[in-house]
């Protein structure tokens, strides 16, 4: 994370390109973030993956559940999608961070955890938007609406209903664990999740501060 922040502002200030180094850094901090929350089991959660990649392709194309909106190439590296929808290739990845912190850090068991996490990860969505919608300009919303970063009410209600469900797909793939200390191979621990929610929501603020 510091040397996310640290290439940024040398990217801002220095007036260097970052090249390839950008993207890199940004996948593999996302990539530690949810190693850190889920350790050896991280390769269970192809469920959530597919979740949130579907979720946002349905979202690009149809307007549900978030309201309409179209990625943009800053979010580097990005696919091509038909009809020029642009898809940021690490983005599946971040749904995992956010939805898996959330859930990891919510009280509770079975479907009332879920719906905890669901509103956990709605809630720090909506301070993160102006963010991401701003000073980095990674998305837009067309029409925008009230919230932060111009983002409609729908947003809210869509990453409330994802994460939610991406709760009750982490119930299933997913063993309590240890929610204080964990256990190797076993389940995340609310310590670490909680570390890395608040150091992405740090990240994504400072990145905004520097490029804004």
């Amino acid at each position: 994370m510091v040397f996310a922040i640290l290439g940024s502002a040398l990217s801002r200030y220095a007036h260097l390109d970052s090249g390839p180094i950008a993207p890199v850094t940004s996948f593999l901090t996302i990539l530690v973030g949810v190693a850190a929350i889920f350790g050896s089991r991280f390769y269970r959660l192809w469920p959530v993956l597919l979740l949130g990649t579907t979720a946002e392709l349905v979202g690009l194309y149809t307007g549900f559940p978030f309201g309409h909106y179209r990625y943009t190439d800053q979010w580097a590296p990005v696919i091509t999608l038909p009809q020029g929808f642009q898809f940021p290739v690490i983005l599946p990845f971040a749904w995992l961070l956010m939805a898996g912190a959330a859930w990891a850090i919510a009280p509770g068991t079975g479907w009332q955890k879920a719906i905890t996490a669901g509103a956990i990860a709605a809630l720090i969505d909506l301070p993160m938007e102006a963010v991401m919608t701003g000073p980095l300009r990674y998305w837009t919303w067309n029409p925008t609406g009230p919230l932060p970063g111009g983002a409609p009410v729908t947003n809210t209600i869509g990453w409330f209903a994802v994460a939610t469900a991406a709760g009750l797909l982490l119930n299933l793939c997913q063993p309590p664990g240890n929610s204080e200390t964990g256990s190797a191979g076993r389940g995340p621990t609310t310590g670490s999740a909680a570390w890395v929610l608040g150091g992405f929501f740090v990240l994504t603020v400072a990145l905004g501060a520097i490029r804004g």
